[in-house]
Formats: C-alpha cells, structure tokens, sequence
C-alpha cells in the first residue's frame, strides 16, 4: 500500500501541474487500486462469514443449554420416584436407571 500512496500521490502532482499521466502508470494504479478493492471485500465477506458462524454457534449452545437442564429436570423427578424406573432407548440402550432400579438390581 505504501508503493500505491506514493503512486497516487505522484499522478496527483501530475494532474495539478496538468501534465499527463503515462499509460504505464495509470495501468498499474487501476490494477493496484482493483486489487486493493477486491482485498477490502474478501474482508468485509470475512466478517460477515465470522459474525454469521460466531450467531449460529451461540444459538446452538442456547439450545444444547436448554437441552441439558429439561434432561437433568427429568433425571431428577425420575430418581425421586418411589417406584423403580429404568428408561431403555429404542436400540435396546439403558439410558436412565433410578436410585431404587440401582439397588434392585444390585
């Protein structure tokens, strides 16, 4: 960025003195001033991208959050049964056994 400053600068000088600026020159400043163009818009999509990604991550640990303590809700309300109570998932998978299950069981 520095090179483009001063090339900038030195087309300035040109133009106040009503000189006209090589092509050669004007060529690179247009490129120069394109790739910078294109270098700020990568970073404003970067942003987007980034603030978009951080929004979806919160809402997701909300839900999880919220998830967990229904869950942990649940878990404490079936350990206080007086009756015992094992909870098996449709694959055939124990997912919660209560206090009076656990010394049945024993």
């Amino acid at each position: 960025t520095r090179t483009h400053n001063e090339t900038e600068a030195h087309v300035k000088q040109l133009r106040d003195a009503k000189q006209s600026v090589p092509q050669s020159v004007a060529l690179l400043l247009a490129d120069t001033r394109r790739k910078e163009e294109k270098r700020h818009a990568k970073r404003l999509a970067n942003r987007k991208s980034a603030c978009t990604s951080r929004a979806r991550k919160k809402a997701l640990i909300e839900e999880m959050t919220k998830e967990n303590a229904k869950l942990r809700r649940q878990a404490l309300i079936l350990s206080y049964l007086p009756d015992p109570v094992v909870v098996i998932s449709a694959e055939g998978v124990i997912t919660f056994c209560s206090m009076q299950a656990e010394r049945v069981l024993k």
